[in-house]
């Protein structure tokens, strides 16, 4: 295992709390909250930060961005995985058909990342962004882990929390086989959020949206056909070329219950926008793919 430097792990912490929030800016202070580091600490990462042109400070207000030195970055990190790029219309395409948000996610070490979305254009909708990260550990990211190796499967399952019984255990196993032979996930959502509890036109975080799930039952593992749902998303898998997730793609904002017999309609959009840029990308699904 490399050595961890932890000088380099707090610029990324910096870095990654920044990106999740483009459009805001933020003082020392508050950053130094959020990644839990301290202010002298930061002041330094800033600095260096800020030099080299990652991070960009306003010098009247004394708070910091993200900086254009990043455009260059990421500009070349999309040309080195082009199946962001090839994915963004086969996502649009779904959006537009099923009115629905669409998000394609990655997962790094023990995170899912945000790289992009299309959107339906609908009001009220979830604020979700490019850099957000949710952490990769159960019940969320069974689409990640259905076709891994059992290690890695078990890895996953190590970090439930402190709560969990086996029960919990047992279950997550079996959804993460139920994604497996079915090809998607699917996530419930938890009770709408009464209207004159919501802020005026303003969508909800990705953070709060998690946060409504129902935990017990987040992943369904088998649709009731007489019942309907409050879905919170819909997950499947792009494949690369060595038969791994490269990329998930989400359907979210659903709005209102849902029919059983209306999901499949759902998922097998999404599943067959997912199987196109498997292809564009020469990737392959995995023998033991469903």
């Amino acid at each position: 295992m490399a050595r961890r430097a932890p000088a380099v792990e707090r610029s990324i912490a910096v870095l990654n709390f920044l990106a999740a929030r483009p459009n805001d800016r933020f003082t020392l202070s508050e950053i130094a909250r959020a990644a839990a580091l301290n202010k002298a600490t930061l002041h330094a990462i800033l600095g260096a930060l800020t030099e080299s042109g990652f991070v960009l400070r306003e010098e009247e207000r004394k708070t910091y961005s993200l900086g254009p030195a990043l455009v260059a970055l990421g500009g070349a990190a999309v040309e080195a995985n082009p199946a962001v790029q090839l994915a963004v219309p086969q996502m649009q395409a779904v959006s537009d058909d099923l009115g629905l948000d669409c998000v394609a996610s990655t997962s790094i070490e023990d995170q899912i990342v945000i790289l992009t979305r299309t959107s339906s254009n609908r009001p009220f909708g979830i604020d979700v962004r490019p850099g957000q990260r949710l952490p990769l550990s159960p019940p969320l990211g069974t689409v990640f882990v259905a076709w891994s190796p059992q290690n890695q499967i078990d890895r996953w399952l190590a970090k439930v929390g402190p709560s969990s019984t086996k029960a919990d255990i047992a279950r997550y196993r079996a959804a993460v086989e139920s994604v497996r032979v079915r090809g998607y996930s699917l996530g419930l959502g938890g009770e709408p959020v009464p209207r004159d509890q919501r802020p005026a036109r303003k969508p909800r975080t990705l953070e709060e949206n998690v946060r409504t799930v129902r935990m017990d039952e987040y992943a369904l593992i088998e649709l009731d056909h007489s019942s309907a749902y409050r879905l919170n998303h819909i997950g499947a898998p792009v494949f690369g070329p060595d038969g791994r997730v490269t990329l998930a793609l989400f359907l979210i904002g659903f709005q209102g219950d849902i029919a059983a017999s209306e999901v499949p309609r759902y998922a097998d959009a999404l599943m067959t926008a997912c199987a196109r840029v498997t292809e564009l990308v020469h990737g392959r699904a995995p023998a033991h793919a469903g």
